[in-house]
Order: structure tokens, then C-alpha cells, then sequence
């Protein structure tokens, strides 16, 4: 049965490739692109959509296919066959793109053939920037908030796990939501943390913004009326000078990272099953590859052992390019000297490959990540510092990104480079600014000169009532100028800059990225920073892929690349603007095998992951909490593939469930 009911087999028969560029080609051209979009989505839904039509014909098989998945609606991303109805999978590729009938040829006796049931079906999302590998070392432990809609139900959560938590774990909530979320559009306060949890140490923390300890933590750290203010923060006493548990960065993040250090964590084994965890979570989310940015006290390569020894075993279900990011103030070229005696980029396989320096380089040449903080002026220092460390990095091929939220610091970042791209070219060595949130134009006409790309982010969509409180309704139109970046031809890149500062979900930045609006429902980006969601989508998937040199191999659906691809709950295309952020996948696959499988695909899922021990928060809450609102993603049906048992919260804001009690997540 054909998907579009009223479309004859002679029109797949007889769409030539010359008619297929034609159609790419008018549809890029197009003035207004979400009216072709719109228009042409319209026409599918009564018969023939040329959209949705691959027209690009298939090579005669040599061999039959290991998967072939039919009667969908595929968006590849791939300009030669931009839509397609079916393709087969050969090994870890894909081997062929095109009609049903044309991908009928590739099936054998032993093939492997899914029903799409005309589903949507995308390449494999790439986040170009997240903190995964240290993110998956504690995701099991963390209480997660992302997408809970009201404060109350939050307190709810953090009183709960105090009561299952394990001495001398502490509950912890470690970022990755928003205030605007909650119908209370505020923060928790000292009071109701140290009411919900009692005498069980807890850590609450908000984009790097503070940080509140309850009463336990504080006996167990030994604060006191003597304790200093941690590095960079502020540590709130009360009158009679004793601490009240809040810890407030002001001048650097270092404070709050090295105090979230002190938090229990797990052992090795468990933090390696934290990790697989987190990946299953990603691929339940269709991600299937991540650019991981470092962190601070993620130092190479004690801290990396885990995720190789995953790569090693094969027990990766996501694909990681990771940066080395500088881990010592001060001694920055001192890390890089000694790393690049033991590593260098490109180094690793399709699963694990080492691709960089950054996100900082050098601790001096950066800015706040929340937008609440007023800018401070980097030191003096800072240039002779930079030129020394990217010169180096330069010199030995290192690609380089820099973080650079705001154009005060993009500038004495571009002074810099343009002096050492006059010794060293760097326009071969991939090289990108990251965040750019105030960017102005003259700084992306430097960073296009010198053959850079932007990697943004969507921080907006968390913090972007801070932004415009801080520097104005005007300014955060242009946060980031994506528009002005678009024009000029630079690559353009998104991610999430996920887990501390920013939730993991993809689906939240695409909905920001096709929006412009807030977690807060707060639309900010002004309509010349919106773009269609095909763009957003190529953002996500081929522009990810490029930043790191990988889009030969991954980012489009298409013969000869890694066979990575995700089939959604529902239609990116044509559901609602505001639902998008509720989209997950049914089926994910990477290099051609089933990494997650839910609803009608339940069948096909991989074995669950069973995460111990048994006080873990993600064996009860699983992972982001979809808001359910009289609809139920994955079609109802739990992570595990049996019929959703996870308890209906009857919230604030109406009905939502965690994710699948099994933890099969």
C-alpha cells in the first residue's frame, strides 16, 4: 500500500534525478521557506507531496540488504535525495535511499524489514556541544527537574528520593532546568529544600548561577561561621554570621565545580552503567552522536578511562568526539604540551575520537554562562596567554573552539587569532566560537575571514528571561544573531550545551531553534532569528556532523554513510510548533543496529539496562519529563516495550508521567 494514497507507482518509477535537483533546487530558492513547507506538507495530506518523493534511483543491489526500512517519510538531509520513502542498510552503512518499490529490490530471505507505518524518520541527531562523558558519570544519581512543569511537584521529587537515598550519598539536583518552567516561575528556597529533605545532605544547583546546600550538607562539608567564600562565589551568611547554604558564583564557575566535587559519587563499575544509562536516554531522545566539550575536573586521561573501556567492551549505543578541554588556570599550554605527547585528532574510531581543544583553552579568555552576571573584564594577561596556547594548538593541527557568549570577549578572542592565523592558516583546522550569543556583525565577518564556524547553543530557551532582564528585550531579539550568521554563510551548528547548564533534550532546542520562545513560553528571538525546521533540523544533524570533519561519514541519510537514524512519535514536519519539544523516537539505530525501541518497535528493543542500585532516582523518575497533556509519546506503550506502568501525576499543570517505571530508559 502506497503511504500517499493518492500517488500512482509511475510517479516513483518515473522521477529522474534531473527532476529531483530541479525540485531541491526551487525549494531552496524559495523567498519564504516555511510557506513551501507548509504548502507542501498540505498538499500530502491530500495525496502526492513532491517533498516527500525521493526521485534519485537506486543502484541494482550486489548483495541483499541486512535492514531495509519501508513506507516512511524520510527527511535525509542529503541534497541529492533530499526525501525518500525507503532505504536499505548493508553492514554499518546505508546502501541505498529511494521509493518502496526501488528498496523492495534489496530485500533477501534473511533481510531485516520494518514497517515505518509511515512515520517520520531522520538522520541520527548530532548535539555539537554537551558535557556527556562527565554528564554520564553521575546521571543515574542526579534527580532531574528537566520538564517538570511546577515547583511543587519538583519539591515533591527531591522529598521522595531523601527518603530512599543511601548513606552517604546525597540527593542531587545538578542543573538542566529552568525557573520560567515552573508555573511558580521561581527558584526553591533554603526553606522548602531543608523541609523536603530532612537530615539527607542535598545539592541543589542552577546554571552555574548557586548553588543551595541544606543543613545536612553543611555539617557534613564542616561550614562554618569561619568558612571562607569558595573560589570565585559567595558564601551567604546569616546575621549571626553562621552559612545559610547558598553559594553564589560570582566571578567563576570553577567554585561551584569544585564543590559539586565533593558530592559522593559512585563507584567506577556503577558510573560506567551511569554512562550506558545516559546513552540509552540520548538514543530514546534519536540522538545518536555528541560532540562532548570537557569540563572542568575532567582531566585527560584518568577521567576518560570509563568511556574508553565502554568503547573497548562495545557497549556504546552513541557516538562521542570529544575535545580536551584545559584544565589548569594558569598552566593551560602546560595540559595541552603534555596531551599532545598522548593524543592527537582523529584519533579513536566512529564510536570514540579524540577531534580537539575546548571549550576552554584558556581559562582567562572567557565570560559567564548565565546570563544574569554582568561581564568582567578578562585580565591584561589574557592575549599573551591565548596567542601562546593557540599558536601551539595551531602548529600541531589541533582544531580549536572557544567559548564566547558575548562580543566584548569574541573580540579580544579574534585580535588574537588573527595574529596567529598570519603565522599559522587556520582555516583547515575546523576551527569554531561557541555560544555567540552577542556576537556582532563585525565579529562574524572576522570569524568567516578566517574560515571559522559558530556553534550555538540554546541557553536562551533556559535562561533567556535573564537575558533580556539583564541587557534588554532589544538585545535578546538577537540572541544569537542566527539570521545575520545564516546570511553570511557561516556554518552554523546546535547543541545544547547540556547537562549542568542546559537540559539534554534535543527536542527543547529545536522548538527554541523554530520558536524563539522560552521554556517560559517567553518568545524572544525577533522573526529574522527563526528558521524553518528543515534548517533547524540540518543544524542538528549534517551542520553537527561538519564542525568536526565528520560529515563524509555521518549527518544525512545517504549510500555509504553510517547507517545512524531515528523514526519519531510523531511528524517533525506537521505537528504543532509547541509540541515539537515532546517529540522522542520510537526506534533509533545506529551503524545499522537497534539501540532503542518503544511503542510498535517494542519488539526490537535491546536488552534493558537495569541500573543498581536500587535507591538510584532514575529507577523512579527515568529521564526528562514529558509533559503528557491529553497525548502520550511513544504511543503509550513503556520504554521497555510493555504497556506504560509509571504512575499519572495529577500536577499543577495537569496530567504527566514520569518516564517508564521499568527504567528502561
Amino acid at each position: 500500500m502506497s503511504l500517499f494514497g493518492g500517488a500512482s507507482s509511475r510517479a516513483w518509477q518515473h522521477w529522474c534525478d534531473a527532476e529531483c535537483a530541479h525540485a531541491v533546487d526551487a525549494a531552496v530558492a524559495a523567498p519564504d521557506r516555511r510557506q513551501f513547507l507548509r504548502t507542501s506538507l498540505g498538499a500530502a495530506a491530500g495525496g502526492l507531496s513532491s517533498l516527500w518523493l525521493p526521485g534519485c534511483a537506486t543502484a541494482s543491489p550486489a548483495a541483499p540488504a541486512d535492514t531495509v526500512v519501508l513506507n516512511a517519510r524520510v527527511a535525509t538531509m542529503d541534497a541529492k535525495t533530499p526525501r525518500a520513502q525507503a532505504f536499505a542498510i548493508a553492514g554499518e552503512q546505508f546502501a541505498a535511499v529511494g521509493s518502496d518499490r526501488e528498496i523492495s529490490r534489496w530485500i533477501g530471505p534473511r533481510t531485516r524489514v520494518i514497517d515505518a507505518e509511515g512515520r517520520c524518520i531522520t538522520p541520527g541527531l548530532i548535539d555539537s556541544h554537551a558535557h556527556f562523558i562527565r554528564g554520564g558519570l553521575t546521571y543515574t544519581q542526579e534527580l532531574r527537574w528537566d520538564g517538570v512543569p511546577a515547583l511543587a511537584d519538583a519539591l515533591r521529587m527531591l522529598r521522595e528520593q531523601a527518603l530512599r537515598t543511601q548513606p552517604p550519598h546525597w540527593v542531587q539536583v545538578v542543573g538542566g532546568f529552568s525557573p520560567y518552567q515552573f508555573r511558580e516561575k521561581r527558584l526553591p528556597t533554603l526553606d522548602e529544600i531543608n523541609a523536603a529533605t530532612g537530615e539527607v545532605p542535598c545539592f541543589v544547583m542552577n546554571l552555574y548561577d548557586r548553588a543551595f546546600l541544606n543543613r545536612a550538607a553543611l555539617r557534613v562539608l564542616g561550614w562554618n561561621r569561619d568558612t571562607p567564600n569558595p573560589f570565585g562565589s559567595t558564601l551567604e551568611k546569616d546575621a549571626a554570621g553562621n552559612p545559610t547554604g547558598l553559594v553564589v558564583n560570582t566571578t567563576s564557575l570553577g567554585g561551584l565545580v569544585a564543590l559539586f566535587a565533593r558530592v559522593p559519587k559512585l563507584s567506577d563499575a556503577d558510573q560506567a552503567l551511569s554512562t550506558e544509562l545516559y546513552m540509552r536516554e540520548m538514543n530514546r531522545l534519536g540522538l545518536t552522536s555528541v560532540v562532548d566539550a570537557g569540563g572542568g575536573g575532567q582531566n585527560y586521561p584518568e577521567h576518560y578511562g570509563g568511556i574508553q573501556r565502554l568503547a573497548s567492551e562495545r557497549r556504546m549505543t552513541l557516538r562521542i568526539s570529544y575535545n580536551l578541554f584545559a584544565q589548569r588556570p594558569g598552566q593551560e599550554i602546560d595540559d595541552y604540551r603534555l596531551w599532545s605527547q598522548k593524543v592527537s585528532p582523529g584519533q579513536g574510531d566512529d564510536y570514540l575520537r579524540m577531534v580537539g581543544a575546548g571549550e576552554y583553552i584558556l581559562w582567562a579568555a572567557t565570560d559567564p554562562a548565565n546570563f544574569g552576571k554582568s561581564v568582567a573584564q578578562a585580565p591584561a594577561i589574557m592575549e599573551s596567554k591565548l596567542a601562546e596556547v593557540a599558536t601551539y594548538l595551531a602548529g600541531k593541527g589541533w582544531p580549536i573552539r572557544m567559548h564566547a557568549s558575548y562580543d566584548a570577549t569574541a573580540v579580544r578572542i579574534l585580535d588574537v587569532l588573527e595574529k596567529v592565523n598570519r603565522e599559522v592558516p587556520l582555516k583547515n583546522l575546523r576551527w569554531a566560537l561557541d555560544h555567540c550569543e552577542g556576537l556582532s556583525p563585525r565579529s562574524m565577518e572576522r570569524v568567516a575571514a578566517m574560515g571559522g564556524r559558530i556553534a550555538i547553543q540554546n541557553r536562551m530557551s533556559l535562561d533567556g528571561e535573564a537575558y533580556a532582564q539583564t541587557w534588554g528585550r532589544e538585545a535578546a531579539a538577537d540572541a544569537p544573531p542566527i539570521g545575520r550568521m545564516r546570511a553570511m554563510g557561516l556554518p552554523v551548528a546546535c547543541g545544547t550545551d547540556s547537562s549542568r547548564v542546559t537540559s539534554y533534550n534535543p527536542w527543547v532546542s529545536l522548538h527554541w531553534l523554530v520558536t524563539g520562545k522560552t521554556l517560559g513560553d517567553t518568545r524572544l528571538n525577533a522573526e529574522r532569528n527563526l528558521v524553518s525546521r528543515e534548517v533547524a533540523l540540518r543544524m542538528w544533524t549534517l551542520e553537527g556532523a561538519a564542525l568536526t570533519g565528520e560529515d563524509a561519514r555521518k549527518g544525512s541519510i545517504a549510500p555509504g554513510k553510517l547507517a545512524d537514524f531515528a523514526v519519531l512519535s510523531d511528524d517533525f514536519f506537521a505537528i504543532k510548533e509547541d509540541d515539537i519539544k515532546d517529540i522522542t523516537a520510537v526506534l533509533t539505530m545506529v551503524g545499522g543496529e537497534v539501540v532503542h525501541a518503544s511503542g510498535p518497535f517494542a519488539a526490537q528493543a535491546p536488552a534493558v539496562v537495569k541500573p543498581m542500585p536500587d535507591w538510584l532516582p532514575v529507577n523512579v523518575y527515568g529521564g526528562y519529563q514529558h509533559r503528557r497533556a491529553g497525548r502520550t509519546a511513544s504511543h503509550g506503550i513503556g520504554c521497555c516495550g510493555s504497556p506504560a506502568t509509571a504512575p499519572i501525576i495529577i500536577g499543577d499543570q495537569g496530567a504527566w508521567r514520569y518516564q517508564c517505571g521499568c527504567a528502561a530508559i
